[in-house]
């Protein structure tokens, strides 16, 4: 009995595994390409977050200039102040919550947990703001105090942003998150909150 291998043998094989290697690199690439696009999405809405927090702080800092010049208040500049002041945390609150909720509705896929991660830690930051807002919103205090909450959850955020960038990064990520983490300007009043 003769156990020759037939001729055909080697060529189904070869052709079988340049498929299956042509798939899987197919796969590979697809999965890539979609955590690009995953990513690029999240930041996207993460920017529109931080332009809601930045804009609050810009309403902030404008209330308080339109006083310097009247200092010290007298009761009904305080009532003024404190009321532009209200109404900058409540927009802020809405803007800020909105933007939350776009955050929140970036889809991965259930295997991306970087990238599920990332977002879980930035969306801590956009709460700690809520919280913020929401409190400022009924006493304007708020914004001479300090909330540890707003700071460390943006500094915490960072390094689950940059795990989750696919390598190679092909929407330039990486540049965005080093603009969403460049040091704020030096702000003479108003709330020195990180964005």
């Amino acid at each position: 009995m003769s156990s020759r291998t037939p001729r055909w043998l080697p060529a189904v094989i070869g052709a079988v595994t340049f498929v299956a290697v042509l798939l899987g690199a197919g796969l590979l690439a697809g999965d890539w390409v979609k955590r690009n696009t995953e990513m690029r999405a999240l930041i996207a809405q993460i920017e529109v977050s931080e332009q809601a927090m930045s804009d609050t702080q810009q309403a902030v800092q404008e209330a308080f200039g339109g006083f310097e010049a009247k200092a010290p208040l007298s009761a009904d500049n305080q009532a003024a102040l404190d009321e532009l002041l209200m109404d900058a945390a409540s927009a802020g609150l809405r803007e800020v919550t909105r933007a939350g909720e776009l955050v929140a509705s970036v889809r991965a896929m259930p295997w991306h947990a970087d990238i599920l991660d990332a977002q879980d830690a930035y969306l801590a930051h956009n709460k700690a703001w809520q919280v913020y807002l929401a409190a400022a919103a009924k006493d304007p205090a708020e914004f001479a105090a300090t909330h540890e909450d707003v700071n460390s959850t943006f500094a915490e955020a960072q390094e689950p942003l940059r795990r989750a960038i696919p390598v190679p990064d092909a929407y330039g990520l990486e540049a965005d998150l080093d603009r969403i983490y460049a040091p704020p300007p030096e702000a003479d009043s108003g709330p020195s909150e990180q964005a």
